[in-house]
């Protein structure tokens, strides 16, 4: 009643909410085969995309995820060549799966798992083009690769490359990736002359780390870079 009140006392506004209505009602009128053409064009784009996901991103994903799991041993293994180009077996080797499958979620952990093994064998450049084919989410794997691909940096020499890497991985919810990529980030700091963010950062490790990580010599010991830098 309230609503019908207001419109009764202000006609002109009454008369400008019914002209957008007429206005819109037209516009319909005139361009309803355009819009209809539109409406279809959308249902099959919608439809071919859900073919697509149905009857080949779908089963796909399947058919490498089986892959993947194969590869894992060979990668734990530290048998990284073999993680890499396959077992000449059965295991075709993460490159290869994630170059045919690279557009499924397992595809994509082929992608971490070949990049992860070429930093171990000290391909950087490698281990950067394959980590950073990977949709990092919010998750252990996730950070542990943004954080290699800011070690690749680092063994590069690019150290200011590798800055945004390193503080990404140092959020990270898993307290030992964020213990230790806040270290790695303080040290980068210091590295490129940047002493106040390298002090700033040392502290907050000894505010939020120290005594927590029990092993983490630099972390426990993080009073004497804090020292070191505050003469």
């Amino acid at each position: 009643m309230a609503k019908n009140k207001k419109n009764v006392e202000n006609p002109q506004e009454l008369e400008n909410f019914e002209n957008a209505v007429l206005t819109t009602e037209a516009f319909i009128e005139k361009n309803q085969k355009q819009l209809m053409l539109a409406f279809v064009a959308i249902l099959v784009v919608m439809t071919a995309w859900l073919g697509y996901r149905n009857l080949y991103q779908i089963p796909n994903n399947q058919e490498a995820e089986l892959l993947v799991y194969a590869g894992q041993d060979y990668f734990n293994n530290a048998k990284y060549d073999i993680a890499l180009n396959g077992d000449s077996v059965d295991f075709v080797g993460f490159v290869a799966i994630a170059d045919e499958y690279g557009n499924t979620p397992s595809g994509e952990l082929a992608n971490a798992y070949a990049g992860l093994s070429y930093y171990k064998l000290g391909d950087y450049d490698n281990a950067i083009d394959y980590l950073s084919n990977y949709s990092a989410g919010d998750d252990i794997l996730g950070y542990s690769v943004v954080g290699t691909i800011g070690d690749s940096y680092v063994q590069k020499g690019d150290v200011q490359a590798a800055l945004p890497y390193l503080k990404q991985a140092a959020q990270s919810g898993n307290i030992m990736i964020a213990a230790t990529y806040s270290l790695k980030v303080a040290r980068a700091y210091e590295f490129l002359g940047e002493t106040a963010k390298a002090l700033e950062t040392y502290k907050f490790i000894e505010k939020e780390y120290k005594g927590v990580m029990p092993g983490m010599t630099d972390v426990d010991d993080v009073q004497k870079f804090i020292n070191a830098l505050s003469k």
